[in-house]
C-alpha cells in the first residue's frame, strides 16, 4: 500500500476496494480518514504505518460500513490511537446488535457472526450539526452528508481537500453497480445536490477516484439513482409481494449470489428503494391479513 500525494499534507493510500485518505500532522504523526476492509486491507495498512515509521494518532470515520471501519478497533488496540465518528454512526458501531442497523436484512445472529470485528467505541463524538472537528491538534471540516447511511459525513482536511466517503461513487462504480447503497434515498439526493456548492482544491471519492472538479460526477450520480428508481418501479406488477418484486428485479439485472451477506445487501438496498417509492407516492401498499402487496399509485 503506497502513499499518493494529493495536496499539502493530504495523501491517499489505495486499499483493495477504496481509497484511504491520510493526513500528515507532521513527518511522523498521521490521521487516517476511514480504515478500509478488515479482511483485505489490514496487513497492508499496518505495513504502511510501520514501514514509514508513522505514529497513528487518530482515525475519523465517515460511516459505519464494514469496508470503511473494518480496522478501527484493531488499530485502536494496536496503536492506542483515538477514533472519531458522527453520533449516529458511533452508536451503530458499539456492538453487532446495533451494527445491524446498517444491515437490517441479516438476523441478529448473523450480524454477530459477520461484524463483531468491525465494532468499536468512538473516543470522540461528532454532533449531527458539527461543521468542524478539532482532532489531534488539527482542524478538520465536517460535511453532514446523510443518506448513504444515517449519519454519513464527509471530511475536509486542513489543506481544503474534501474526502466525500460514499456520498458519490466513481463513473466506474456507476457503470458496474446493479443497485447502489442508499439508506435514505431522499436525504442522499439532497446530500449529493449540496455538494454543488462545495469549493475545495481536490475531492477524494472513496470508490475510487481523486478529482479537482466534481460537478459532472454529482449529476451522473443523481441521474444514476433516478435511473435505478425507475428500473425498480418498472419491475412492479400490481399485486406483487416484496419477494415477487425483488425476484423480478434481480432476474432482470442478473443479480445472482449464494453469499448471504451480499444477498442481504441487495435485499436491504431494494427495500430502501421501495420505501422511497412509497414516500414519494409512486406506489401504494395494501395489506391483506398483515401481508403486504404493492401497487402502482392511483393518486392523480
Amino acid at each position: 500500500m503506497e502513499l499518493r500525494h494529493i495536496f499539502g499534507n493530504t495523501y491517499v493510500a489505495e486499499g483493495k476496494t477504496a481509497l484511504i485518505p491520510v493526513y500528515k500532522l507532521n513527518e511522523a504523526d498521521i490521521v487516517l480518514l476511514d480504515t478500509g476492509y478488515a479482511k483485505l486491507d489490514r496487513s497492508a495498512l499496518v505495513n504502511l504505518i510501520e514501514d514509514n515509521h508513522f505514529t497513528l494518532r487518530g482515525i475519523i470515520c465517515t460511516h459505519a460500513h464494514f469496508d470503511h471501519t473494518g480496522n478501527v478497533r484493531y488499530l485502536q488496540q494496536r496503536y492506542g490511537c483515538l477514533a472519531a465518528a458522527q453520533i449516529i454512526e458511533a452508536g451503530i458501531s458499539v456492538n453487532p446488535d446495533a451494527y445491524r442497523a446498517n444491515y437490517v436484512a441479516l438476523t441478529y445472529g448473523k450480524s454477530r457472526e459477520f461484524f463483531l470485528e468491525e465494532c468499536f467505541i468512538a473516543d470522540t463524538i461528532i454532533s449531527s450539526d458539527a461543521a468542524y472537528l478539532d482532532f489531534c491538534g488539527a482542524r478538520f471540516g465536517i460535511l453532514q452528508l446523510p443518506g448513504h447511511s444515517a449519519g454519513h459525513i464527509g471530511i475536509v482536511t486542513p489543506d481544503n481537500v474534501a474526502y466525500l466517503g460514499d456520498c458519490l461513487i466513481s463513473q466506474h462504480e456507476i457503470d458496474s453497480a446493479k443497485l447502489p447503497t442508499s439508506m435514505f434515498i431522499a436525504r442522499d439526493l439532497e446530500s449529493k445536490a449540496a455538494l454543488r456548492d462545495l469549493d475545495c482544491r481536490a475531492y477524494i471519492v472513496a470508490h475510487k477516484e481523486v478529482l479537482t472538479d466534481i460537478h459532472d460526477l454529482i449529476e451522473r450520480n443523481i441521474s444514476f439513482v433516478r435511473k435505478k428508481e425507475q428500473e425498480v418501479l418498472d419491475c412492479l406488477q400490481d399485486g406483487m409481494t416484496f419477494s415477487d418484486w425483488i425476484y423480478t428485479f434481480c432476474k432482470r439485472e442478473n443479480i445472482r449470489t449464494h453469499n448471504e451477506l451480499k444477498f442481504s445487501i441487495v435485499e436491504r438496498n431494494f427495500s430502501n428503494y421501495v420505501a422511497y417509492l412509497t414516500d414519494t407516492g409512486k406506489i401504494e401498499i395494501r395489506r391483506e391479513f398483515c401481508a403486504k402487496k404493492y401497487y402502482h399509485s392511483t393518486a392523480t
